[in-house]
């Protein structure tokens, strides 16, 4: 395409998808993940071996400047996480001679992904961002809004900001960055139903917990997976199909087996024990 085409069109993005769908940097790079104008990609690399991504950036940034494109060097960023005693001595990686900075978090499609894999700047500037939407309902409670209106738009203004991509941190959180989520629910119902308690204005107005609503996003979010998409694969087999026996142990999916207690804390794992625990209850 030698041309631009008028912004907020439902046409352009379908275009632009079109155009970097042969975007590929393998074998340089583990992964890539592309969302619309935005490229991510990572490496592994293994103790005592060298890195290979300078190759994969000079890929990326010849295939742009062939499809009339230039990669901005100061907003390309180098995330490197390592859990290691001692980090490796890496060479800075380069664009057009202009070496990346090297980031201790990033914000990536709305998640804050820090180099050590927890969630606090994540958190931290989800509930700036929400508290900051409270005066919202605030203005709106002195105009005389019902209360059923000023819960709806709790629900699609703020709620929704403390809950995005929750499946993703949600068994990470500690419990004092789990509280000040909830914390930020108990101003709003404050704001709604003045003089209740937390419990009192929960059962009044129909709504959970944040932690609970959580939980049940990831167990929704895991019987999706299981039926189908690219994730299913990381599902761990149904007891009942990989067991020709009948045992005592009474879990509906295999226990997925964890060497660290951060994979311990992620997704899949987490869920699964969620999953199971669930399954004896019912």
């Amino acid at each position: 395409m030698n041309a631009g085409i008028p912004q907020g069109t439902k046409l352009g993005p379908i275009l632009f998808l079109a155009m970097i769908n042969d975007l590929d940097v393998k074998p340089h790079a583990t992964d890539i993940w592309k969302f619309v104008d935005d490229i991510s990609t990572s490496e592994n690399i293994t103790k005592g071996s060298n890195s290979k991504f300078q190759f994969c950036i000079d890929t990326i940034n010849s295939w742009a400047s062939c499809n009339l494109m230039k990669l901005n060097p100061k907003k390309c960023k180098e995330l490197r996480v390592c859990f290691l005693r001692e980090s490796p001595d890496l060479s800075p990686l380069l664009i057009d001679g202009h070496a990346l900075e090297v980031v201790r978090s990033h914000k990536v499609l709305g998640l804050v992904i820090q180099n050590d894999l927890k969630w606090n700047a994540h958190i931290e500037s989800v509930v700036s961002k929400a508290s900051k939407r409270l005066c919202i309902i605030r203005i709106l409670r002195r105009g005389g809004v019902p209360e059923e209106d000023l819960l709806s738009i709790y629900f699609a203004l703020i709620r929704s900001v403390l809950e995005y991509c929750c499946v993703v941190w949600h068994h990470a959180l500690p419990l004092y960055l789990a509280d000040d989520l909830e914390r930020v629910q108990k101003r709003a119902l404050r704001i709604i139903l003045p003089g209740y308690s937390y419990r009192e204005a929960l059962a009044q107005l129909g709504c959970s917990r944040l932690d609970e609503r959580r939980e049940r996003h990831c167990l929704n979010t895991m019987k999706r997976i299981e039926i189908e998409g690219p994730l299913s694969k990381y599902v761990p087999l149904s007891r009942a199909s990989s067991n020709d026996y009948e045992l005592r142990n009474s879990n509906t999916l295999t226990t997925i087996k964890c060497r660290t207690e951060r994979y311990r804390r992620s997704f899949f794992p987490s869920t699964v024990a969620l999953y199971n625990s669930h399954s004896k209850e019912t």
